[in-house]
């Protein structure tokens, strides 16, 4: 990560990870590529099932969108006074879903293209999430947000349970991780607490505690995609984050 005392050149995000992939080595741009990917392939996936791409023709766009990118045929010159680098990416995978998908982009992509790994992307999940929303009722824009949040919760989430496993306390984790997500009143912390040998009071504070870990890894989450642990620029991503869901 950078020096976070360095001062911020673009103050409304971070575009290293994308400078990386347009012009640093192979390594970096890979690299750089794989975190874009984690971070935004479910809300791209999303996007293309809103512009009514059948499943197998939505994960064969996204593809190609990060194929471009690695390629370096897309954002070969960009302004990066322009906006968040969130919202450049939902304009030109819109743009790239305008323009180059058809039967012929398709075989060419096909033949002799290189291919980007995705192993760690989750095709059914995305298409799980993405069929359980009211996808009709909201905007390209608003979907796009709303999944890229719940892509950063998750990837959390995952890093908490891997986290508490690797201290022994997987078992805390599966009695609270409930609770965590549900914001369960007293009466029912008191149940769980009567039934796993416990006091209300003792749970409350390792449930406390456990919120603590939890928001920390989405921090670190929105850091990594930022590429900068620069506390104000993450204070930033963070409003935007549950903004999404209001």
């Amino acid at each position: 990560m950078p020096d976070s005392s360095k001062p911020c050149i673009f103050p409304v995000t971070r575009w290293t990870l994308l400078n990386r992939v347009r012009a640093g080595t192979e390594a970096e741009a890979r690299a750089a590529l794989e975190t874009l990917c984690c971070a935004y392939w479910p809300p791209l996936y999303c996007v293309a099932r809103q512009k009514k791409f059948s499943q197998h023709d939505a994960q064969d766009t996204v593809q190609g969108f990060f194929e471009s990118l690695l390629r370096r045929e897309t954002f070969t010159t960009v302004d990066e006074t322009l906006g968040k680098l969130r919202t450049l990416l939902l304009r030109a995978f819109d743009n790239y879903c305008n323009q180059q998908w058809n039967k012929a982009n398709r075989q060419k992509r096909g033949s002799g293209a290189e291919h980007v790994e995705l192993g760690h992307i989750d095709s059914d999940k995305a298409e799980q999430r993405f069929l359980k929303t009211s996808a009709d009722s909201l905007s390209i824009e608003a979907l796009y947000n709303r999944e890229w949040a719940q892509s950063v919760l998750e990837r959390s989430l995952e890093a908490l349970r891997a986290d508490y496993a690797s201290r022994g306390w997987l078992e805390r984790y599966e009695l609270l991780v409930g609770s965590l997500l549900q914001q369960d009143d007293k009466a029912s912390l008191e149940h769980l607490a009567k039934s796993n040998n416990t006091t209300g009071a003792a749970l409350r504070v390792t449930l406390h505690r456990m919120r603590g870990h939890y928001r920390e890894k989405i921090e670190r989450e929105l850091a990594t995609t930022l590429d900068t642990d620069d506390p104000k620029e993450i204070r930033e991503e963070m409003a935007e984050l549950f903004k999404a869901f209001s």
